[in-house]
């Protein structure tokens, strides 16, 4: 009997993990785009703070630094001194590359300072020249306080770079301070990132499966099942019928339809109330469902009558299931306790099999319904559609 209700089950769960699932995508999709920006934003942020700090302390000394443009002697004091302090800057920070160039035309400038050392493969000494990028003709052409870009050069690799004017104490531009930040950390974030993100979504799936797995019977129970006897709902019982009719047609196998009605419940009901009707209907569903097999379908129809599909049984079983139920519902009275007095119930059971006399899922209904208004006439038995058999 639980065979469905495991198939919704696993449905409930299957749909919501894949909701799930794309909602985190696109959740993971935004926060990575956004943190994405927002990385590069901060490490646009820091290298242009270290461009505009070291472009200031430079025209601090802006006479030094003038001397230097004319020399280029990598022997003096000032080039020294000036090589360790760049050096120290890049030790304490993200920056892979600082330098200062300045403008020889349009499309070049040449290497002033270098925060690399001596020898170094990235050294660029004096007076060797680079290419302007779009980034550096802004901040010649604007003198604007800084620039930012992305490049990617073979030798270089991927980098953020960032661009200060050097400006003489007349507002003349003798050059820019350079600072790259190797690309890859942006990747290096993203990668922490992701994998924070990733932990996250894996917590939240498992927390949501244990949830499901625990929890799903208080969603389906109110769509599968009539709240009062815990039988599935008759809305569900054409689909369960066409659906094992389709299996029995196709695999060759037996089919029955048992329709189960209990007798004189409206005389119940009269006598000693609908309260009391309720718990007749509660308890004898217990005693039905503990009668049948898991695989079998128990439906409550309407009222007082339900109905139990069988599939893949011998008639010689399913007349064993049906009078296992009818003697089971005999056998276990109903105690009224405000009349302080145990009710006898019965029921009546009609069979019909899904053969060449029923050959649909209506007509399958109609001959079991037959076969329970036979057994209604003597009450308290199980009968057997057939036409033979049926009253006039």
């Amino acid at each position: 009997m639980d065979k469905l209700y495991k198939t919704f089950k696993r449905r409930l769960t299957l749909l919501s993990m894949t909701v799930l699932v794309i909602v985190m995508s696109v959740m993971h999709t935004t926060v990575y785009v956004t943190g994405a920006k927002d990385i590069v934003e901060r490490l646009e942020l820091s290298a242009k703070g270290i461009a505009v700090s070291i472009a200031n302390s430079l025209m601090m000394d802006i006479e030094a630094y003038k001397l230097f443009l004319e020399t280029k002697d990598t022997n003096s004091e000032y080039y020294k001194k000036m090589q360790t302090y760049l050096a120290t800057i890049k030790s304490n920070s993200d920056v892979k590359f600082i330098f200062t160039e300045r403008s020889i035309d349009k499309d070049t400038t040449e290497f002033i300072l270098d925060a690399e050392p001596i020898g170094s493969p990235y050294y660029s000494p004096p007076g060797s020249t680079d290419e302007n990028g779009q980034e550096k003709k802004y901040v010649y052409s604007s003198k604007a306080p800084v620039s930012f870009g992305i490049t990617h050069d073979e030798k270089w690799g991927k980098l953020l770079g960032a661009y200060a004017p050097i400006l003489d104490r007349d507002g003349e531009i003798l050059g820019m301070v350079g600072v790259d930040i190797d690309g890859s950390h942006v990747y290096t974030h993203l990668s922490r990132l992701n994998r924070a993100l990733l932990t996250i979504y894996a917590f939240i799936i498992g927390m949501t499966l244990v949830s499901l797995l625990k929890f799903s019977n208080v969603v389906l129970d109110p769509l599968l099942k009539d709240k009062l006897t815990g039988a599935y709902n008759k809305r569900y019982f054409e689909n369960f019928l066409r659906k094992e009719i389709a299996n029995s047609t196709r695999q060759r196998r037996d089919l029955a339809l048992l329709m189960l009605d209990l007798d004189h419940f409206k005389k119940i009901n009269d006598t000693y109330g609908h309260v009391f009707g309720d718990k007749v209907l509660s308890s004898i569903s217990e005693v039905i469902k503990k009668s049948i097999r898991t695989d079998d379908y128990f439906i409550r129809y309407g009222g007082e009558e339900f109905a139990v599909i069988i599939a893949n049984s011998s008639m010689e079983r399913v007349l064993e299931i049906a009078e296992r139920i009818r003697k089971a519902v005999e056998e276990t009275p109903i105690f009224n306790e405000e009349q302080n007095v145990s009710v006898k119930i019965t029921i009546s059971i009609g069979i019909s099999n899904f053969n060449n006399l029923a050959i649909n899922a209506k007509e399958l209904v109609e001959s079991a319904d037959k076969a329970l208004y036979t057994a209604k006439i003597r009450r308290n038995m199980v009968s057997v559609f057939d036409d033979a058999a049926l009253p006039d």
